[in-house]
């Protein structure tokens, strides 16, 4: 079982290294994102792409999660009765764990900076529909005000001529 438990931990650790390189993925992504609601015309389309990829990243981070704590679940009982035998190991992942957590509450950081800016965009593009629906609906009454004018301007005359 200990060969095994070796083998076990030599998987986390290469799973909590792919787990970096996925946050550190995740976090280029969310930067780009921080670049595009930056810009002074947001690029919807680029963005739009830019929560796909993430999307994508956050899929494979979650099976690299169950992976990593199916596998935590079988070493674990053996971890527990023998720890000094396996301390170097375990600690090599703690440190690795601590370093994924770093990244994480980069992300969360950036991604709460991106969220107020999102909601920013958001809220001045339904000022902007209201605003094209109003000077819409105003032009559309101006119009259909004029072409009522017009038949009734052209009756009066045509009484008056009588």
């Amino acid at each position: 079982m200990a060969e095994q438990v070796v083998v076990y931990l030599s998987i986390m650790k290469d799973s909590l290294q792919e787990k970096e390189e996925v946050l550190k993925d995740i976090l280029a992504v969310t930067k780009r994102q921080e670049e595009i609601l930056n810009q002074e015309t947001v690029d919807a389309d680029a963005f739009d792409e830019t929560l796909n990829k993430k999307g994508k990243l956050i899929k494979r981070m979650q099976e690299l999660d169950n992976g990593f704590e199916s596998l935590y679940q079988k070493v674990s009982p053996v971890l527990q009765a023998e720890k000094e035998r396996f301390k170097p190991e375990v600690l090599e992942l703690q440190n690795r764990i601590r370093g994924l957590t770093d990244y994480s509450v980069k992300i969360q950081a950036l991604e709460s900076r991106n969220k107020t800016r999102f909601a920013d965009f958001v809220a001045a593009k339904r000022k902007e529909i209201k605003e094209f629906k109003v000077s819409n609906k105003t032009a559309n009454s101006y119009y259909q005000n004029m072409a009522n004018q017009h038949h009734q301007w052209q009756s009066y005359f045509m009484d008056q001529k009588k």
